[in-house]
């Protein structure tokens, strides 16, 4: 019981506040498609299948980061609808969500000179 309790403390830390305002029912209406969705849950929650695809993140960036943080908290974390530990699921669904902005809005280059 002690242990559980632990977990559910140390774990409560990094799950993103910002994504309990938000209604997990409604955030991604009419934004995301059933095939980007499935395909980001079966990578984020089962480790599964390629990356999201170029189109897919662009929708997944459009959803924003606290309706992606919800749906992950929401449909897999409390229901424990994933594979590994809550902690991989956590750091999978933050890889992907970087993974997809910087497919997006690709990280600014230094100009040559400053090589």
């Amino acid at each position: 019981m002690i242990l559980l309790i632990i977990n559910i403390v140390a774990l409560s830390t990094n799950l993103n506040p910002v994504a309990a305002q938000v209604d997990v029912k409604t955030c991604a209406d009419g934004t995301m498609t059933k095939q980007c969705g499935e395909s980001i849950r079966l990578r984020v929650a089962m480790n599964v299948g390629p990356p999201p695809t170029k189109d897919c993140c662009a929708e997944l960036v459009k959803v924003g980061k606290p309706c992606h943080d919800a749906y992950v908290q929401e449909r897999h974390l409390k229901v424990h609808d994933f594979v590994g530990s809550a902690e991989d699921l956590l750091k999978r669904s933050d890889q992907v969500w970087t993974q997809c902005v910087n497919s997006i809005h690709p990280p600014a280059q230094a100009p040559a000179h400053f090589d």
